[in-house]
């Protein structure tokens, strides 16, 4: 049985004797108390004074018969409501259930004593029933998915509030058009197939629609309740924004496609031409035209290292695929940076402090980038006669931490919150390049973090914190 809160019953009746002992007996309910009325007419001017839960009404009165009122109460309060028989009526019940009523008991059945619980049992079942119809539609209503119940034939038999709007209507008149009255004749039949194949199958079906610059995630589902079984319910939700911003992305994305095709060939290209001829030119000038070969090969070391990187970025933003992670091994990443830094700048010094720990980080292959990037920071943004560069590992059970120490000029304290970029990258940003953005971006996919501290006796500390693959 279920239990519901206090609820107040009007019994309308033309026997004060039957009212009398029902009142008696329902008022002995812990969570029922009941107001009288000896006729409909009486009846509706006790609903007009005060609030009711239930109306329990005998059918055979003088005035206003049993179902008259219930027509009355129905249409001014929405009401449950319990019509009360004579024996042998069984044509009353029926004309009761077909007009709506909620439930109909025989009055011989509940007046014999101790059969009231009966009736107090109906009533609150059919009070808790329409509470939670009340709150199902509220929360209908609330809700700014477009909700419409659609007959197999494709007429509309309920809409909530959003879908009137949608349709620049009311629910009273949506209610009994088809869907080809409102929406366009392909959609709407597109919606009533696949409303069919969710009757068919017993289950909910989930497709996509549009019309016009209008896109519509739809689900249909089919209900199961008494003579509402050949329909189904429709659940539309506009998407037209989504699919605006979707369409944002892959243009977006190829634009990223374009430009990492751009670095991975043409510039790298160029690049390698301009070292082979400044290597080719080395040998036929003098002590002070060398000065000049060498920033030429420097600036072609930089550009060559920012093609590097961009290409990195553009790899860890712009794929189709999932940002897939998997076991990345720590020492032999960390080890062939420092030998490529080694290479790559003769004037930096790198020394590993103790031993890189021989394991497995939760990453992917652009993990080198990370640590690449730390080691040349450290040198280009260095500009003492000795620049050096300490690298130290440990792990725990859980993590990895590296830490990435050099000696330089170090970073003033309103600069550290930004000198990763993470603000507008630009001539006038404080961030220290692209290549610690993509170093941060890299480490928080990865599930890390990377922190930059001052160094001792100077220089910075850049700790990077990487999840163990498991």
């Amino acid at each position: 049985m279920i239990r519901t809160s206090s609820i107040d019953v009007l019994l309308v009746d033309d026997s004060g004797f039957f009212r009398q002992i029902v009142s008696d007996r329902l008022g002995a309910t812990e969570n029922i108390s009941v107001s009288n009325a000896s006729s409909g007419e009486a009846a509706l001017e006790v609903l007009a004074d005060r609030s009711v839960d239930c109306v329990v009404s005998d059918f055979e009165m003088p005035g206003l018969n049993g179902l008259e009122l219930y027509e009355r109460v129905e249409a001014e309060y929405g009401l449950p409501f319990i019509l009360l028989t004579g024996q042998g009526d069984e044509q009353t019940a029926s004309r009761a259930i077909g007009t709506g009523i909620d439930d109909y008991l025989r009055k011989d059945d509940i007046a014999e004593e101790g059969q009231l619980q009966l009736l107090a049992n109906r009533i609150e079942n059919v009070v808790a029933q329409r509470r939670a119809d009340e709150k199902y539609e509220l929360l209908v209503n609330n809700t700014p998915d477009e909700i419409t119940q659609v007959a197999i034939d494709g007429t509309i038999t309920a809409a909530n509030d959003a879908a009137a709007r949608s349709f620049d209507t009311t629910r009273d008149g949506l209610i009994g058009s088809h869907l080809a009255d409102v929406l366009p004749t392909d959609t709407a039949a597109t919606r009533i197939e696949n409303g069919r194949k969710a009757l068919t199958a017993g289950s909910a079906v989930t497709f996509q629609d549009g019309y016009g610059v209008r896109h519509f995630h739809n689900v249909a589902a089919p209900v199961r309740v008494g003579s509402e079984s050949d329909s189904f319910q429709l659940i539309t939700r506009d998407i037209t924004e989504q699919k605006r911003r979707e369409r944002e992305l892959q243009t977006r994305t190829e634009e990223l496609a374009v430009i990492n095709r751009l670095v991975r060939h043409d510039i790298n290209n160029d690049v390698q031409l301009l070292v082979g001829w400044a290597d080719g030119i080395e040998r036929h000038v003098d002590g002070e035209g060398q000065e000049y070969v060498d920033r030429i090969q420097h600036t072609c070391d930089h550009i060559a290292e920012l093609t590097t990187i961009a290409r990195d970025f553009v790899d860890s933003i712009g794929s189709d695929a999932e940002f897939a992670l998997d076991a990345v091994n720590l020492r032999h990443i960390l080890e062939d940076e420092v030998e490529k830094a080694d290479r790559r700048h003769d004037e930096l010094t790198v020394t590993l402090d103790g031993e890189i720990p021989d394991v497995d980080v939760r990453a992917n292959e652009l993990l080198s980038s990370v640590f690449g990037n730390l080691l040349s920071n450290a040198v280009r943004h260095n500009e003492g006669t000795d620049p050096r560069v300490t690298v130290s590992a440990e792990a725990s059970a859980t993590d990895v931490t590296v830490r990435v120490a050099d000696n330089g000029p170090g970073i003033p304290d309103s600069q550290k919150e930004s000198v990763f970029g993470k603000g507008e990258m630009g001539p006038e940003s404080p961030g220290t390049g692209i290549g610690l953005y993509l170093a941060h971006t890299l480490v928080e996919q990865y599930g890390g973090t990377i922190a930059l501290e001052d160094g001792e006796p100077g220089g910075c500390d850049f700790t990077v914190s990487l999840p163990r693959h498991a």
